[in-house]
């Protein structure tokens, strides 16, 4: 029987340091650059192309979305450059593609007494991140050679873009985009207001804060080449329930949301109706539980009697 491949996985090392003492910066020679990645020059230049992708149609919550993976051995030089950018510190406020923070953290970083906020997304947040972007990112920021910049911005995008399923995504999309969250916070912190950032989710909280807000983020955003998704802006008064990142805030409360809370409920109600038990549907139960455990802990132990149950 074949073995299947394992999956490369990001190793931090749990180190953090400053961007000038990553090894990215101002590295300006390709031996050095390949002996990094566990690869040589004339490798990396192979796998500077759209050949080395599968790319695929997935469709969520009735959303079709196109998904570009990198073949295997471009997948381990891809999480090998993330297990590097995931070491360089970031703001306090980014919680996507760091350990110990999650979608959950993010709305913890908002609850609070007379707090007004904001949510917003940046629409198509990986394809309108560019090559150039990243380029940029490894020449004026890194301090790489331009050389050195060209054969990584070539080697972690896919027809010009960031791609949408590799695990540099996350953290390349944010430290290539870097210039604009710096400004972004930065009129935040005028506002007397906290941000936080969760992929493509903006959450910014305060008790001075105001709706004219968003149009001051759309001004930021358009300036570095990105749209604010207007559909999905949302301002939310001091008193009302706020939907931040898969959780309601109310105050100093935090609880599941009612329809994670419905979709459990109903997805429970069929698999005990299944005399003989779905694995998909059984993992989805056991996930959504799980999920839900992360901000109401009495979840925690259904979760676990409903795995003994699932899989004695």
């Amino acid at each position: 029987m074949k073995q299947k491949r394992r999956k490369p996985k990001i190793i931090t090392k749990q180190k953090s340091y400053p961007l000038q003492d990553s090894v990215f910066y101002k590295l300006s020679n390709k031996k050095r650059l390949a002996n990094l990645l566990s690869s040589t020059p004339q490798e990396l230049k192979m796998l500077a192309g759209n050949d080395n992708y599968r790319c695929f149609t997935q469709t969520k919550n009735g959303k079709k979305r196109l998904i570009q993976e990198p073949l295997p051995r471009l997948d381990i030089i891809h999480t090998r450059v993330a297990s590097l950018l995931c070491r360089i510190e970031t703001i306090d406020g980014l919680h996507s593609g760091k350990k110990g923070k999650s979608n959950i953290s993010n709305a913890r970083a908002h609850v609070g007494l007379g707090k007004k906020v904001i949510t917003a997304d940046i629409k198509s947040f990986f394809p309108t991140t560019t090559r150039l972007n990243v380029f940029d990112f490894f020449y004026n920021t890194m301090r790489c050679s331009p050389d050195i910049a060209d054969l990584l911005s070539k080697m972690l995008t896919y027809d010009e873009h960031v791609p949408t399923g590799s695990r540099i995504s996350m953290p390349l999309a944010y430290f290539a985009n870097k210039k604009m969250f710096d400004e972004i916070e930065s009129a935040a912190n005028d506002c007397g207001a906290t941000m936080t950032i969760f992929v493509d989710d903006l959450t910014f909280s305060g008790t001075t804060l105001k709706r004219s807000f968003i149009g001051r983020l759309e001004t930021i955003a358009k300036k570095y080449g990105h749209k604010i998704h207007p559909s999905k802006s949302r301002f939310y008064g001091a008193n009302e329930v706020k939907l931040i990142t898969g959780a309601a805030v109310k105050g100093n409360d935090i609880s599941p949301r009612n329809k994670h809370l419905k979709l459990l409920r109903s997805e429970l109600s069929e698999w005990l109706k299944c005399a003989q038990k779905d694995e998909k549907l059984t993992n989805r139960v056991l996930g959504r539980m799980t999920f839900i455990g992360s901000i109401d802990a009495r979840y925690k132990d259904k979760a676990r009697a409903f795995r003994k149950t699932a899989f004695k």
